[in-house]
């Protein structure tokens, strides 16, 4: 592959090139209907062409991996646009009739110092999404880890007393949100922020807020939108239908219930269409002071969950006992994907993987030696008054549901997998708990592969 100034050096030529070209620059065949162009930072624009845009591409890919923290902090486009956006200036002021080595290394030099100064810092941000918890009850804001939830109107006031809100947005949407009818305001900055607070806001009891530092734009809403649906299923593993408790416990970002209709046609017969709601518009009912109570009684299971959010929001990765948190966030974040898949033998795959990432891939011995561990389980018992052993019931979940689905090798494709996927998601819930306890309750090991011993 060519190297960093290789490719610089190919973007100084063709750029050179086309100067000498009828202006504006457009290539015949060229997907892009419009002439390439990168503004200069001073009102101008310079012209490129393909081969510059895909230079520039490779360029912020090998930057990209010189510096493994920039894959941590920013998305790939993302990245790409802010190096890209960096070569304008650059490119427009040099001599393009200098030497093309001298060209190259002053060039690369401008580009590393330009982005350095525009990697983020440490500043915080805070991404707010409204959220469906649990049902006709206002509960106390909590927090776990770099996340809270709270109750919206608990959110606008601290909003407000942050300084995020001023005093007349604060004052109309509450108005609004009791169901007033306000005149419109008129155009103001302020009246754009309230329009938009009530677009991400409006219509659900709950706010769920994330809190991030040193990422870029879409990388910090791309985590904080993982920690968040992280944090919720964290959340719905106190029950022990986890997966049912979770179709009511949504960010509206992803989902918001909606009707499902279906028409079935029977030959001579009239046949009225099925109806029914797509997921649960909340989560359980909860009486008043009974979610408090039990986030207290579990604090040491939400103390781990923090540890956890902590590593999957951090800009670098360096984190106290990083290898365990990877494991645990790798393994919760393939439970909340089991929990919110729809077809069964496809949550088989997932709550597997929660399993296999906790065995830290041991197939199905390296799992049964995990459950044995933590669930005190051994292999010829069986798991249930008439069920099979779990030697038998991990070869159900890993081999038969598991791994012939993935291999294309699975030919009970169209049998009822839901027994079989219950006892996964049994499974995944229980082990994931364990291993929640086991981490916490020994604080200095760093090793996921002590979570089966």
């Amino acid at each position: 592959m060519a190297t960093l100034l290789d490719q610089i050096k190919t973007i100084i030529e063709e750029f050179k090139d086309i100067q000498a070209k009828p202006q504006p620059y457009w290539e015949k065949g060229d997907q892009f209907p419009l002439p390439r162009m990168i503004a200069t930072g001073d009102g101008g624009s310079i012209i490129v062409s393909r081969k510059i845009d895909k230079a520039i591409a490779v360029v912020a890919d090998q930057l990209m991996t010189v510096d493994q923290r920039l894959a941590r902090t920013f998305i790939r486009s993302e990245w790409r646009a802010l190096v890209r956006k960096a070569f304008g200036p650059v490119l427009a002021v040099i001599d393009l009739d200098a030497d093309l080595a001298h060209n190259a290394t002053l060039v690369r030099s401008k580009i590393t110092a330009t982005i350095r100064n525009q990697i983020p810092g440490r500043e915080p941000c805070e991404y707010a999404f409204r959220c469906t918890l649990f049902d006709d009850v206002i509960v106390k804001p909590f927090v776990i880890g770099p996340i809270r939830f709270e109750s919206r109107l608990d959110w606008l006031a601290r909003k407000y007393h942050e300084g995020n809100v001023s005093a007349v947005t604060r004052s109309r949407v509450e108005k609004i949100w009791l169901g007033k009818q306000l005149r419109k305001r008129k155009v103001s900055y302020d009246s754009i922020a309230e329009r938009d607070l009530l677009e991400a806001i409006h219509g659900s009891s709950f706010v769920c807020s994330v809190s991030t530092s040193g990422l870029a734009a879409e990388a910090g809403l791309e985590k904080a939108l993982t920690a968040a649906r992280l944090a919720m299923a964290a959340i719905a593993l106190l029950w022990s239908n986890s997966s049912q408790v979770l179709t009511g416990m949504n960010l509206t970002f992803d989902r918001r219930p909606h009707s499902q209709v279906s028409l079935v046609y029977i030959p001579g017969r009239v046949v009225t269409a099925g109806l029914r709601l797509s997921h649960m518009p909340h989560g359980p009912w909860m009486a008043d002071g009974q979610w408090e109570s039990l986030f207290e009684g579990k604090s040491d299971h939400f103390q781990i969950v923090g540890q956890i959010l902590e590593y999957v929001l951090s800009p670098s990765g360096v984190v106290r006992r990083a290898r365990m948190m990877n494991t645990l966030a790798q393994a919760l974040l393939w439970f909340h994907e089991g929990c919110r898949e729809g077809v069964s033998l496809m949550a088989i795959v997932k709550y597997s993987a929660v399993l296999d990432a906790l065995a830290c891939g041991g197939k199905t011995g390296g799992i049964r030696k995990l459950i044995n561990a933590r669930l005190g389980l051994q292999d010829n018992m069986p798991i249930g008054p008439n069920g099979p052993t779990l030697k038998q019931a991990i070869e159900d979940i890993y081999s038969d549901g598991r791994s012939r689905t993935i291999h294309g090798t699975n030919n009970k494709l169209g049998h009822d997998w839901t027994g079989i996927r219950s006892l996964a998601a049994h499974f995944a819930r229980l082990c994931l708990i364990a291993c929640f306890d086991w981490a916490l309750k020994n604080p200095s090991s760093d090793s996921p592969k002590e979570l089966s011993k």
